[in-house]
């Protein structure tokens, strides 16, 4: 798929949506999301992963460690199920004409957002503004430039779905 001129990746079309990336990077994307489906898959994740994790599903009470736990077990596998659901949908849409309506677009924002929660993660990504944005010496590596294309790509959808 060829993208128009000054169009951006996502760009609306008629009633829906086209993501506009190119094959190579649709096949990274699937490929992310699949790593990431597979670690929400495991039973039992070892410690690495689910300190990976930790971005996507937050602390709820914070101050009750009892009423945590408790969330947690409550909505936990409902929460991955709604992920799994979404990135089973971005790859059917990068996997076809890249055409999607606005739910699978919302689903596209939202399995993104994951994968950059998770390099967030892995780069000590930190949202005080007084500290550095990354873990130093980190800046130049992949995982930086793939977080930093994922945040452009992010950023390009919610205006795609903000001008909806």
């Amino acid at each position: 798929m060829r993208r128009r001129r000054n169009s951006g990746p996502i760009r609306s079309d008629g009633d829906g949506f086209v993501i506009d990336i190119g094959a190579e990077e649709s096949e990274l994307i699937r490929r992310l999301l699949g790593d990431l489906r597979a670690i929400l898959s495991e039973d039992a994740p070892d410690s690495g992963a689910r300190l990976l994790l930790v971005r996507l599903f937050p602390v709820v009470y914070a101050d009750d460690p009892e009423a945590e736990a408790e969330y947690q077990r409550l909505m936990r596998e409902e929460l991955v199920e709604s992920k799994l659901a979404a990135m089973q949908l971005v790859d059917d849409a990068l996997g076809g004409d890249g055409r999607v309506d606005e739910g699978r677009l919302i689903a596209f924002m939202q399995s993104i957002n994951s994968i950059r929660l998770v390099l967030g993660t892995m780069l000590g990504v930190s949202d005080d503004p007084a500290e550095d944005e990354v873990t130093p010496g980190l800046e130049g590596s992949a995982e930086y430039h793939l977080y930093a294309y994922l945040s452009w790509l992010l950023e390009h959808t919610v205006q795609a779905l903000s001008r909806a």
